[in-house]
């Protein structure tokens, strides 16, 4: 089951100590995004290390060459995402502890999103900084790590989120170096809203489009038509494209928003594929890894959502499989 510590708010704040950037939630996995998230979804608590051939051959599953798969190793031992090991001619990656964390609390957050209770107390929690402007580089990560925490921009320096930890702010801003702050939580009592923060006319947009996207895939899995080569491209596809949707909702209240809001729709499209396409996935996992180490492969593994929020057990016998 997924750990519970340390949280987001955790991990931004150790990216804020070491003063790095929180990449943006968005579509097109880089090799990095991409080596990292086969291996939270597969090989995230197996304590063996994967042989290097096996990752190239992950990767080649996505188009990557070799070359860029063996470059794309070496920089994630380089920020310390993946530790590396030799056995004689040959080299061995598996998670450092803080590249594991950072991909569990990644991971656990796109998974969860659109399960979370619509309860709301009607208070937002508001942050208003400055930042000088010959600090812009220090601008570019404080805004990184308040879109990770589910903030949006209202105004300049003023950014508003229905759900944040107020408490979680002032620790991450003194890190990053930042210490003209203000954290408020408040009831809306007149002029501009701060729902305006987000463009709803977008992302209601962006939660059709990605129904739509993946209708077919839907049909196929429904009919047992998928191969599991299909299956692991595709759950991938659908866990890249549910991703990007924290960084546009951040879970607004429903309270607020329309009546015919398809954040429900997509979410259950979403939990469909995740969920379905597991199994298969995972055996295609197994059988590039059992090409290297047949023993090894059997270590791989997978979540559904019920899993990572807690709510689940794991299934383990693939249906609908096509070899």
């Amino acid at each position: 089951m997924p750990s519970e510590k340390p949280s987001l708010e955790a991990l931004v704040l150790r990216r804020a100590e070491e003063g790095s950037v929180l990449p943006r939630q968005q579509t097109g996995a880089s090799p990095q995004r991409l080596l990292t998230t086969l291996l939270g979804e597969y090989w995230l608590d197996v304590p063996q290390a994967l042989p290097m051939g096996a990752v190239i051959s992950l990767l080649a599953e996505f188009g990557v060459s070799e070359t860029s798969a063996r470059a794309t190793a070496n920089r994630l031992v380089k920020r310390g995402v993946l530790e590396a090991e030799r056995s004689g001619r040959q080299s061995y990656l598996r998670f450092s502890e803080n590249g594991r964390e950072d991909a569990r609390q990644k991971i656990l957050s796109i998974v969860r999103f659109g399960t979370g209770s619509d309860h709301w107390d009607g208070l937002w929690t508001v942050a208003g900084f400055s930042i000088p402007e010959q600090q812009r580089h220090l601008r570019h990560r404080v805004r990184s790590y308040l879109r990770w925490l589910g903030f949006a921009p209202l105004f300049d320096g003023l950014w508003v989120s229905p759900r944040a930890d107020p408490e979680a702010l002032e620790p991450i801003f003194r890190a990053a170096g930042v210490g003209n702050l203000t954290v408020l939580r408040a009831s809306e009592a007149g002029g501009i809203s701060p729902l305006t923060a987000w463009d709803l006319d977008a992302v209601a947009e962006a939660y059709r489009a990605f129904v739509e996207a993946h209708r077919e895939s839907a049909a196929r899995l429904a009919s047992g038509t998928l191969t599991l080569a299909d299956a692991f491209a595709e759950r991938l596809r659908v866990f890249d494209g549910w991703r990007t949707f924290p960084g546009l909702d951040s879970d607004l209240p429903g309270d607020l928003l329309p009546r015919d809001w398809p954040r429900a729709r997509a979410r259950e499209t979403f939990q469909t594929l995740y969920d379905g396409l597991g199994p298969l996935a995972e055996l295609r996992f197994r059988q590039i890894v059992a090409a290297h180490d047949e023993a090894l492969a059997a270590s791989a593994t997978h979540l559904t959502c019920g899993d990572w929020t807690g709510e689940g057990s794991r299934t383990r016998q693939p249906e609908n499989a096509r070899g």
